[in-house]
């Protein structure tokens, strides 16, 4: 007889023993089926999100469509890597038998790798077990869900339309949950013998029913526009997917496994197994503690009795929290109406204030002292303009070039006349008001409760006064009347007006920033502006050149006045100075006499001759000849000896 192709085992493997290793083969083909079926579900929610992104960047379908489609991917990857499990021990309970005919002596090929290897001193075989490793793997599609959750991530939602796609919608999610909750409940009822990864893969599918139910109420209530009641299933979601990236990450770094032992089970979530009704924390703490640590905290009296306390003491720590909501803090630049069962009864200067908790007690805040500049021809809805810094560019509102947009002013009618026939006119006046809210208790209380809306009051009762000003006025007063005098008449009259109301508000100071005249007259208008400004620059600049002669006439009377009184104490010094030294000389003959006259003489003959070379030659070497003084110029002796010293040579040589 020939040998068989196939030989069974001699001896039965511990394996067959084990229930899971039994069932393997059809939980590997359950699974990969749910994993193709989530695929293709997963790509079909995220091809509609990218429609619907593209019609509506801002419609909730978006969010709502890319958080399912990620958290079906985390399932999808907690069922696959069930999947490889379960196929690695289909393997190991029914391994292929090899055949037992002879093997040849033939080697086999090299591998690619190897290949690579021997040309490339790196290896290869090693880096595509890296690529292939679980671990990879999970975080690599931890990032894929990261990705689809911020791409669906939003902060301004648009509403729903009230049509039936909303309720299909929801219908829809109702039957996911339905059978996400009876899939849970079968997986938590699986023994682990059976299935360990059940147990698992049960917390993802309690994280699917979580965010299941969390996208409801933004379908349920379309008009809604709070982005935290879509997004929280997000953050549901990405949370669970970074655990799932720093597991995927941080298994790269642990030792590998013995060779035979099972694969390790990486697509789990701790976050996910803390969500159980009814939420027990300490108990999954001391699990964790137990299988990690080796800590039996049920040994342990402080825990068993802070077990027992914690839900007195946490109500103690709720009505503690729920007192301090009576204290209340008002910065210094606000005040505070106290209200004590719906009325108010106080206003509370800046500090700490404690008053009945809420909502027996609250407290409203309220401007103290903040000004604030409105325009008479600003729209209801004109967004407010940002605060402009010392650093920064100067707001829009400062720029007064003529081609400028004047964007407050407000056309008003006056009165006009042309010949005998009168008329109107329309001109644009640009009236700013400062206001605030008064600084008494009263005004603080009117300012509340009296109005709902401050500044279109003060814009309405000053439009009507406005209107009411300006018709009583022709184009010529109005460009001829001085604009402080006109602001003051305006101020006064809308303070009148809003004391009325009992309003609260308290006008600072009006301005007229500028009164446009109509179209025909305001060439003639600018055209007399520039004269008048062309007269005063003339005016200026002639006052300018007086006061610069005047100036100039001063310096040069200053000069000549300074330099005579300067002749005048020199030519006086030097003349007291001559009569002294005339005195003293005139004292000096009639004390010594002849000495005097003779030492005066010798002085004054060297103070001459003492810059000048001279010979003194003795009078006694000629009788007849008079004592004489040569003021000729004679070399020395020094220098007749360096004169004659070249003329030595010439002379030895000549003898």
């Amino acid at each position: 007889m020939q040998p068989s192709q196939f030989s069974e085992p001699t001896e039965p493997s511990p394996l067959t023993s084990q229930a899971r290793y039994s069932l393997a083969s059809s939980q590997a083909k359950l699974t990969a089926r749910l994993v193709f079926g989530l695929s293709a579900l997963i790509f079909l929610m995220i091809v509609v999100a990218l429609i619907v992104s593209i019609i509506e960047s801002s419609s909730r379908w978006t969010a709502l469509l890319s958080s399912q489609a990620a958290v079906l991917t985390l399932l999808a990857i907690a069922i696959y890597n069930a999947q490889r499990i379960c196929q690695w021990r289909a393997e190991k309970f029914s391994p292929a038998l090899k055949s037992e005919t002879a093997p040849t002596e033939t080697e086999p090929p090299p591998t690619i790798y190897q290949r690579l290897g021997a040309l490339i001193p790196i290896n290869f075989e090693r880096i595509n077990a890296l690529l292939k490793s679980d671990g990879v793997w999970l975080a690599s599609m931890a990032g894929f869900v990261l990705f689809v959750t911020q791409a669906g991530w939003g902060t301004n939602y648009v509403s729903l339309d009230d049509g039936n796609l909303r309720w299909v919608a929801v219908g829809i999610i109702a039957l996911a949950m339905f059978v996400t909750l009876v899939a849970e409940r079968h997986l938590a009822a699986t023994s682990n013998e059976a299935w360990p990864e059940a147990k698992f893969i049960a917390p993802i599918l309690r994280v699917t029913l979580a965010v299941q139910l969390l996208s409801l109420p933004a379908l349920i209530f379309p008009t809604t526009n709070l982005s935290l009641l879509v997004n929280l299933p997000a953050i549901l979601v990405v949370l669970v997917a970074i655990e799932f990236l720093l597991r995927g990450l941080f298994s790269l770094f642990t030792p590998p496994g013995e060779e035979g032992c099972e694969p390790k089970f990486l697509a789990q979530s701790q976050l996910a197994a803390l969500l159980v009704w009814p939420p027990r924390p300490l108990l999954f703490l001391q699990r964790e503690l137990h299988h990690h640590f080796g800590i039996d905290l049920r040994q342990l009296w402080a825990f068993t009795v802070l077990r027992r306390a914690f839900l007195p003491v946490l109500a103690v720590m709720l009505f503690c929290g729920w007192l301090l909501t009576g204290m209340q803090q008002v910065s210094p630049t606000q005040r505070g109406i106290y209200e004590r069962f719906g009325k108010p009864v106080a206003v509370l200067p800046s500090g700490l204030h404690y008053g009945l908790p809420w909502p027996f007690g609250q407290v409203i805040l309220a401007e103290n002292g903040q000004v604030h500049e409105l325009a008479a021809g600003e729209e209801a809805d004109t967004p407010a303009e940002p605060l402009a810094n010392a650093e920064g560019n100067a707001p829009q509102s400062a720029d007064r070039l003529w081609d400028a947009i004047h964007s407050f002013d407000k056309a008003q009618i006056i009165a006009s006349q042309s010949g005998n026939q009168q008329g109107l006119q329309i001109i644009n006046s640009d009236v700013r008001f400062m206001w605030r809210v008064g600084l008494t208790d009263n005004a603080a209380l009117a300012a509340t409760y009296n109005s709902v809306n401050l500044p279109e009051l003060i814009r309405s009762a000053a439009n009507q006064v406005l209107v009411h000003q300006f018709s009583s006025l022709t184009l010529e007063q109005v460009l001829g009347e001085q604009r402080i005098e006109l602001a003051s008449q305006i101020n006064q009259a809308v303070q009148q007006k809003l004391d009325g109301l009992h309003s609260g508000v308290e006008l600072l100071s009006t301005v007229v920033e500028a009164i446009h005249p109509p179209a025909g007259a305001a060439d003639a208008f600018h055209g007399v502006q520039a004269a008048q400004i062309a007269a005063q620059a003339l005016v200026s600049r002639e006052r300018g050149h007086a006061a610069e002669l005047a100036a100039s006439a001063q310096t040069t009377a200053t000069t000549r006045q300074n330099q005579a009184q300067m002749n005048a104490t020199d030519v006086t010094s030097k003349a007291q100075s001559t009569a002294v030294r005339f005195a003293a000389q005139k004292q000096a003959v009639a004390k010594s006499g002849q000495v005097f006259v003779d030492e005066l003489w010798f002085s004054q003959l060297h103070q001459t001759l003492g810059k000048s070379p001279l010979l003194i030659i003795d009078h006694r070497i000629g009788a007849t000849s008079q004592p004489t003084i040569d003021l000729r110029e004679f070399p020395s002796l020094s220098q007749a000896a360096r004169n004659d010293a070249p003329s030595k040579p010439t002379q030895e040589s000549s003898r």
